[in-house]
Protein backbone atom coordinates (compact mmCIF):
# COMPACT_ATOMS: atom_id res chain seq x y z
CA UNK A 1 0.00 0.00 0.00
CA UNK A 2 1.44 3.56 -1.16
CA UNK A 3 1.71 6.29 1.88
CA UNK A 4 0.04 9.51 1.76
CA UNK A 5 2.71 11.63 0.39
CA UNK A 6 1.88 14.53 2.94
CA UNK A 7 2.09 12.03 5.93
CA UNK A 8 5.42 13.17 7.12
CA UNK A 9 3.98 16.44 7.76
CA UNK A 10 0.56 15.77 9.07
CA UNK A 11 2.06 13.79 11.35
CA UNK A 12 4.74 16.77 12.62
CA UNK A 13 1.57 18.61 13.12
CA UNK A 14 -0.20 15.76 15.09
CA UNK A 15 2.98 15.37 17.26
CA UNK A 16 3.29 18.67 17.73
CA UNK A 17 -0.18 19.76 19.39
CA UNK A 18 -0.03 16.52 21.55
CA UNK A 19 3.41 16.95 22.81
CA UNK A 20 5.24 13.47 23.96
CA UNK A 21 4.14 12.79 27.85
CA UNK A 22 7.61 12.13 29.98
CA UNK A 23 6.62 8.33 30.72
CA UNK A 24 5.44 7.28 27.10
CA UNK A 25 7.93 5.05 25.29
CA UNK A 26 6.02 3.76 22.55
CA UNK A 27 4.59 7.71 21.34
CA UNK A 28 6.06 7.38 18.15
CA UNK A 29 3.91 4.36 17.72
CA UNK A 30 0.82 5.62 18.59
CA UNK A 31 1.48 8.74 16.95
CA UNK A 32 1.62 6.84 13.89
CA UNK A 33 -1.10 4.15 14.39
CA UNK A 34 -3.35 6.57 14.85
CA UNK A 35 -2.73 8.89 11.52
CA UNK A 36 -2.75 5.66 9.52
CA UNK A 37 -6.06 4.24 11.01
CA UNK A 38 -7.39 7.79 10.15
CA UNK A 39 -6.01 8.12 6.79
CA UNK A 40 -7.11 4.53 5.77
CA UNK A 41 -10.59 4.89 6.82
CA UNK A 42 -11.07 7.90 4.69
CA UNK A 43 -9.30 6.60 1.54
CA UNK A 44 -12.17 3.13 2.45
CA UNK A 45 -15.20 5.98 3.18
CA UNK A 46 -14.08 8.44 0.21
CA UNK A 47 -13.36 5.16 -2.03
CA UNK A 48 -10.26 7.40 -2.99
CA UNK A 49 -6.72 5.61 -2.92
CA UNK A 50 -4.54 6.97 -0.40
CA UNK A 51 -2.09 8.22 -2.18
CA UNK A 52 -4.95 10.34 -4.25
CA UNK A 53 -6.20 11.57 -1.21
CA UNK A 54 -6.56 15.64 -1.86
CA UNK A 55 -4.85 17.85 0.40
CA UNK A 56 -8.29 19.57 1.04
CA UNK A 57 -8.48 16.68 3.29
CA UNK A 58 -5.73 16.85 5.65
CA UNK A 59 -7.27 18.98 8.60
CA UNK A 60 -10.03 16.43 8.72
CA UNK A 61 -7.52 13.67 8.54
CA UNK A 62 -5.65 15.41 11.70
CA UNK A 63 -9.17 16.21 13.19
CA UNK A 64 -9.86 12.42 13.37
CA UNK A 65 -6.86 11.47 14.45
CA UNK A 66 -6.79 13.78 17.24
CA UNK A 67 -10.73 12.52 18.12
CA UNK A 68 -9.43 9.40 18.68
CA UNK A 69 -6.67 10.65 21.02
CA UNK A 70 -8.70 12.51 23.03
CA UNK A 71 -11.48 10.01 23.08
CA UNK A 72 -9.50 7.03 23.89
CA UNK A 73 -6.83 9.12 26.40
CA UNK A 74 -3.71 7.47 24.73
CA UNK A 75 -1.78 10.35 25.83
CA UNK A 76 -3.14 10.75 29.52
CA UNK A 77 -0.79 8.83 32.37
CA UNK A 78 -1.82 5.68 33.63
CA UNK A 79 -3.38 7.51 36.81
CA UNK A 80 -5.37 9.72 34.76
CA UNK A 81 -6.99 7.60 32.29
CA UNK A 82 -10.92 7.03 33.27
CA UNK A 83 -11.91 5.77 29.87
CA UNK A 84 -9.42 2.48 30.42
CA UNK A 85 -11.26 0.49 33.12
CA UNK A 86 -11.55 -3.30 32.32
CA UNK A 87 -13.24 -3.96 35.74
CA UNK A 88 -14.32 -3.02 38.85
CA UNK A 89 -15.21 -4.67 42.02
CA UNK A 90 -17.19 -3.13 44.84
CA UNK A 91 -16.15 -5.34 47.70
CA UNK A 92 -12.69 -3.92 49.19
CA UNK A 93 -12.48 -1.50 45.86
CA UNK A 94 -10.71 -2.85 42.76
CA UNK A 95 -10.37 -1.38 39.60
CA UNK A 96 -8.29 -2.99 36.96
CA UNK A 97 -7.20 -1.00 33.75
CA UNK A 98 -6.57 -2.36 30.44
CA UNK A 99 -3.14 -3.16 29.07
CA UNK A 100 -1.52 -1.38 26.27
CA UNK A 101 -2.26 -4.60 23.91
CA UNK A 102 -5.59 -4.26 24.53
CA UNK A 103 -6.19 -0.97 23.87
CA UNK A 104 -4.52 -1.56 20.60
CA UNK A 105 -6.80 -3.97 19.50
CA UNK A 106 -9.95 -1.78 20.43
CA UNK A 107 -8.14 0.86 18.24
CA UNK A 108 -8.09 -1.61 15.76
CA UNK A 109 -12.05 -1.34 15.63
CA UNK A 110 -12.45 2.35 16.33
CA UNK A 111 -14.51 4.06 13.80
CA UNK A 112 -12.82 7.17 13.24
CA UNK A 113 -15.44 8.90 10.98
CA UNK A 114 -18.23 9.82 13.59
CA UNK A 115 -20.92 12.42 12.65
CA UNK A 116 -18.34 15.04 12.85
CA UNK A 117 -16.50 13.97 10.09
CA UNK A 118 -19.09 12.82 7.62
CA UNK A 119 -20.43 16.13 5.55
CA UNK A 120 -16.97 17.05 4.98
CA UNK A 121 -15.94 13.81 3.52
CA UNK A 122 -19.09 13.32 1.80
CA UNK A 123 -17.87 16.33 -0.55
CA UNK A 124 -14.98 14.20 -2.06
CA UNK A 125 -16.87 10.47 -2.02
CA UNK A 126 -16.90 8.65 -4.80
CA UNK A 127 -19.16 5.97 -6.09
CA UNK A 128 -18.20 2.62 -6.83
CA UNK A 129 -19.03 0.62 -9.74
Amino acid sequence: MEELPRRPVILALLMKLNPKPADMVNYDDVMSYVLDKAIADVANYTHVAVIDLPAALDSTIMAMAQQVIDTHQLLAPSEGQSGDVDSISEGNTSVKFKSAAQVYSELQAVNTISDNFVMQLNSFRRVMR
